[in-house]
This record gives structure tokens, C-alpha cells and sequence, in this order.
């Protein structure tokens, strides 16, 4: 019988086979290597854009950060503004004030009566005087009631008195001056 050695024949078969096994290793090892050198290229330039997007918004809020303190400020200079403009409109509504309440006064007073003092103190007002009768004083206190200017007309003192040898009324008034926004407050009505 004829006898064959196929032990060198399995020494070899057996080498080729763990040459294989060997390059099928180094291959999958050099694959996930290449795999994880890609997705480290990849998550690289993918925080590198993130960063740069994150400095680029730094950059961007502190642009936006000076633009809202401007806009704080304006905003108060706005309010400072309003509030002088607010006292020259005051100031400006004030400024015939006087005359006005004079001119109210002198179309109230009848004929017969005769103012010797008036008071203006912060809009509480007082007037004394004479006048010809009581009814005379009734009609000037109910006229300054009428007008669109004064309030709380009360009568303090009427009394008899004597001047240049006529007997006359003495009075002594207090009211008060409407302010603007109370006139229109009025006028409204």
C-alpha cells in the first residue's frame, strides 16, 4: 500500500490558515483604526465648528450687549427728557396763571362791591372788601362759584362797617383756584 505523508501538507495548510486568520486581524484592527482615526476627523472639525460658531455668538452678544446698554441709556435719557419737558409744559400752563385768576375775579365782581385785599397762596385764595348790601356779597360769591376757575367759595366775615360816612358790608372770602387738570376735569362735564 502506497503510504502518503500529508503531515507537511497540514504543516502548511495549517500556516496558510494563520496567515489568513492573521490578515483577516490586522485587517479588521487597521479597519477600526481607520474608523476611529475618521471619526476623530470628524468629531475634530465638528468642534472646531463649534467653536469657532461659539466665538462667532461671544462676538455677537457683546455687540448686542453694548447696543441694549445704549438702549438702556436712551431709555432714561428719554425719561429725563419727558420729565423737563414735563415742567416746561407746567411751567408754560402757569406762566398766565395770574392773570388769568385776576381777569376771572374781575368779571365776578358786581359793580357794587370793592375788593381791598386778595391773597394767593398756593391756590388757596381769600379776598376782603366791601360791599353795598349782603345780597351785593351773596351775588359776588355766587359768581366766583359759577366760575370755572375757583371752588369752596365760603364766606368768613360780613359784618356792618362805616366808610366815608356810608354804611356798607365788610367781607372776608376764602376759595379755592382750580388747578388745570381739575378745570378740564370741569370742562368735561
Amino acid at each position: 500500500m502506497i503510504r502518503i505523508n500529508l503531515i507537511p501538507h497540514r504543516a502548511q495548510f495549517r500556516q496558510k490558515q494563520i496567515f489568513e486568520y492573521l490578515s483577516v486581524f490586522v485587517a479588521s484592527v487597521l479597519l477600526v483604526v481607520a474608523m476611529i482615526v475618521v471619526v476623530d476627523m470628524w468629531s475634530t472639525q465638528d468642534l472646531t465648528s463649534l467653536q469657532e460658531e461659539q466665538a462667532s455668538l461671544r462676538t455677537r452678544n457683546a455687540v448686542l450687549s453694548n447696543k441694549i446698554g445704549e438702549l438702556r441709556n436712551l431709555a432714561s435719557l428719554r425719561e429725563e427728557v419727558e420729565g423737563k419737558l414735563q415742567i416746561v409744559d407746567e411751567l408754560q400752563a402757569g406762566r398766565f396763571r395770574s392773570l388769568n385768576t385776576l381777569d376771572a375775579i374781575a368779571k365776578a365782581i358786581p359793580q357794587n362791591i370793592w375788593i381791598t385785599t386778595l391773597a394767593d397762596k398756593s391756590g388757596a385764595m381769600a379776598a376782603s372788601g366791601f360791599g353795598e348790601s349782603s345780597k351785593a356779597v351773596a351775588n359776588f360769591m355766587r359768581a366766583l362759584q359759577l366760575s370755572e376757575m375757583f371752588k369752596d367759595v365760603n364766606l368768613a366775615v360780613d359784618q356792618s362797617a362805616i366808610v366815608g360816612g356810608v354804611e356798607v358790608r365788610k367781607f372776608e372770602l376764602s376759595f379755592r383756584r382750580l388747578t388745570l387738570a381739575e378745570r378740564s376735569e370741569v370742562g368735561a362735564k
